[in-house]
């Protein structure tokens, strides 16, 4: 009689399990299928497709810059483009803080070159308070360059600069207009500090 309820004891803990791990990989199935609930996550030949995106980029093992999106979309390997939907960017200096916060409509990331182009409303904002707004900015990975090609206003605490063609050189903080300068100061003395 021991024996009898030791295997029946054994082979209904068995089929609990084995029910259980049934019902677990259909709701995991049904979510995947639905894109909904868990995970959010799909993929099919040459097509991704997420929701909520932290990308980190690390450069010689420090941050150099991580992307926030709502959405990502990536279809295809052989143009290595991740396209990117309400973005929000840190570029990262060397004191492993944020210097700059980029903000934009849409974004596409080069997988293999780590570029980032920003598109749409773009505002750009320095650690040190200053101000930049545009409509669309490239950045340049492994040369640490912002580049914006169309008209951009920069404002700081007592100046605002506009024009257009800006290369702006992360490393050494210079940057510069090519087109179209026009520069006013708010100090009462018109000295620039």
């Amino acid at each position: 009689m021991r024996l009898d309820r030791k295997i029946l004891r054994k082979t209904a803990l068995i089929l609990s399990l084995g029910f259980i791990l049934a019902l677990g990989f259909s709701l995991f199935l049904h979510y995947l299928h639905n894109a909904k609930g868990l995970i959010d996550f799909k993929i099919s030949k040459g097509y991704i497709s997420l929701r909520k995106v932290d990308y980190k980029f690390f450069k010689k093992g420090a941050l150099a810059y991580e992307i926030f999106a709502k959405s990502l979309d990536y279809r295809s390997k052989k143009k290595n483009i991740i396209k990117l939907n309400i973005v929000k960017a840190y570029i990262y200096g060397k004191n492993k803080k944020p210097e700059f916060v980029i903000r934009g409509k849409t974004g596409r990331l080069n997988s293999f070159s780590k570029n980032v182009i920003v598109s749409g409303g773009v505002t750009i904002k320095t650690r040190k308070g200053t101000f930049m707004k545009t409509s669309i900015i490239d950045y340049f990975a492994k040369n640490n360059k912002i580049v914006a090609p169309d008209y951009m206003v920069i404002k700081g605490e007592n100046y605002s600069v506009s024009g257009s063609g800006l290369i702006y050189y992360i490393k050494k903080r210079i940057f510069v207009l090519q087109k179209n300068v026009h520069f006013l100061s708010n100090n009462s003395d018109g000295v620039i500090k």
